[in-house]
Order: C-alpha cells, then sequence, then structure tokens
C-alpha cells in the first residue's frame, strides 16, 4: 500500500516507516508505526519536538501511538473516509490536553492518486479511492 511516514525533528529526518498491511497480512503494520518503532529512544529523549507526517490520515491506533509519545504535530495527505481519526482530537479530552497540532490535505492530490491507483491494480482497500480534490 504506497502509505508511508516520516517522523522530523529541526528539519532533519529522524525514522521513516511504510504500511506494510497488506504484504504482511498484519493490521498492525501501519506506516506510523513503523517511524515510531524506528525512533523510539529519539522521541523519548525529545518529547514534544517532533513532527510526523504521513501519506494519509492516521488511524486511532496510530493517533494513540503519535500522542502517547509525544509528538507534537501530524501532517497528512489525503483522509481516509473509513478509519481517519483527526477529528477525535478535539472530542476527547486527554488528546485536546495533549494540544497536538493536525494539518492536513497537504500534496493530497498526488497522494490520493497513488492511493487510487493501488486500489484499482490489487482491488484491495476501495473505501480509499476517491476522487482527487480539484
Amino acid at each position: 500500500m504506497p502509505v508511508g511516514s516520516v517522523i522530523v525533528h529541526d528539519g532533519i529526518l529522524i525514522a521513516e516507516g511504510r504500511n506494510a498491511v497488506d504484504s504482511d497480512c498484519d493490521d498492525t503494520r501501519h506506516a506510523e508505526l513503523a517511524a515510531i518503532q524506528r525512533a523510539t529512544l529519539f522521541l523519548f529523549r525529545h518529547k514534544r519536538q517532533c513532527t510526523i507526517y504521513t501519506t494519509l490520515e492516521p488511524c486511532m491506533m496510530c493517533l494513540g501511538a503519535i500522542v502517547n509519545v509525544g509528538i507534537t504535530q501530524i501532517v497528512f495527505a489525503a483522509p481516509d473516509p473509513l478509519v481517519g481519526a483527526a477529528a477525535l482530537l478535539g472530542s476527547i479530552d486527554y488528546y485536546r490536553r495533549k494540544g497536538l497540532q493536525v494539518v492536513g490535505n497537504v500534496r493530497r492530490d498526488e497522494s490520493q492518486i497513488l492511493l487510487n491507483a493501488y486500489v484499482q491494480r490489487t482491488g484491495l482497500r476501495p473505501h480509499l479511492a476517491t476522487p482527487a480534490k480539484a
């Protein structure tokens, strides 16, 4: 699946991850978690100093991990109409108190084109195949 994530600190790439849910047949192999797992010690030592960039709006599982490791900003490209959880930040007191900033739809069209091609090629994850924003 064409979903990737990177973690950045002061403009420097700290870690990257890719989604392997379909290739590994493991529903926990999300790009955000892969990036976090590659940077656990750094994130522990630099709480509230990192940004995560990701191709797809994070799900509830990834959002929880992002908040708990102390990342302060999420930047995502394409929204996930089925399991995207960015809207939860404003509705759950714990998340709201963390003051996490979310920026969505950054390079949305480019990411949506990749997602659409993946769905067309594999037939998997059809909810991700939506028209690119005009």
